[in-house]
């Protein structure tokens, strides 16, 4: 592969070995920065509200949208007679999304979209 590297981008084995080395490291040093390990996410609920072994706050909300012109669009009514789309979302201790669910109808229950959710299909 490293000399099929090397010769797409028109370098020596020994330069794209040394290429690939240093992408790799520089990679590998953004690490803390973006991924966040679970002990710290725990953490942080831990401190902010006393539970332990919280890994993130779960919810949905409708979010309101027109009518849809179509045969389905009841499906689409929630309980409150209201059209709109039923949105699950996972926030970490930051308040940052760490999981948007956002493709059912308002008549789709809090339950039924996670038990339908890779979060839950992930975490089982």
């Amino acid at each position: 592969m490293l000399l099929s590297v090397a010769d797409f981008i028109g370098v020596s084995k020994a330069s794209a070995s040394r290429i690939v080395h240093h992408v790799s490291r520089a990679i590998a040093g953004l690490y803390p920065q973006y991924v966040k390990t679970l002990s710290n996410t725990q953490n942080a609920f831990h401190e902010i509200a006393g539970f332990p072994r919280i890994l993130g706050a779960i919810d949905c909300t409708h979010v309101p949208i027109q009518s849809p012109d179509s045969n389905i669009g009841e499906e689409y009514r929630n309980r409150k007679g209201i059209f709109s789309m039923n949105v699950q979302g996972v926030c970490n201790a930051d308040l940052l999304f760490m999981n948007v669910v956002a493709r059912w109808p308002g008549s789709a229950h809090d339950a039924t979209i996670f038990n339908n959710s890779r979060l839950k299909n992930n975490a089982m």
